[in-house]
């Protein structure tokens, strides 16, 4: 005995299958194609918070060279240090607010720091958000660079 199959029961199933592939595929592509977005959205913003956390560090760095009692008049403490600007103020409640763009600077200057051998730490923060922070984390993201400044210039006394 000799059984047949329905030839368009069998086109149909064909076809749905094709179509589910097909599905499949474009989910794919669409779902590699926005996480590379995404990815190359965080790594632009990664770099721009680099490149102003540095900028903090080097407009510290001119303070001191014009001025290192200036630099030393600093007790321990954050400031904010908005973009365009060359003076630290003073945080205003709990931050600076986002004081570059979508980014928030800090700068935090800590005299007679150990770990700098008793020479001037300096560390410039930079934070931000993006779509992968969570509502209680504002700015999740950060960059954090660090330097020692030390005065060399000193002028001796006669």
């Amino acid at each position: 005995m000799k059984f047949q199959i329905s030839e368009k029961g069998q086109a149909l199933i064909e076809a749905l299958v094709a179509l589910a592939a097909a599905v499949a595929v474009i989910s794919a592509i669409a779902i590699t194609v926005i996480t590379s977005l995404q990815n190359v959205e965080f790594t632009k913003n990664q770099n721009l918070a680099t490149q102003y956390a540095g900028e903090g560090l080097e407009i510290v760095r001119r303070i001191g060279r014009s001025n290192w009692q200036t630099l030393r008049a600093y007790n321990t403490t954050n400031y904010c240090l908005a973009k365009g600007s060359t003076t630290l103020t003073g945080m205003v409640g709990n931050g600076c607010g986002q004081n570059v763009g979508i980014y928030v600077r800090q700068i935090k200057i800590e005299l007679d720091s150990p770990s700098c051998q008793n020479n001037v730490k300096v560390r410039s923060t930079v934070s931000w958000s993006d779509s992968k922070c969570g509502s209680s984390d504002v700015f999740c993201h950060q960059v954090i660079l660090d330097s020692c400044l030390a005065n060399i210039n000193p002028i001796q006394a006669p």
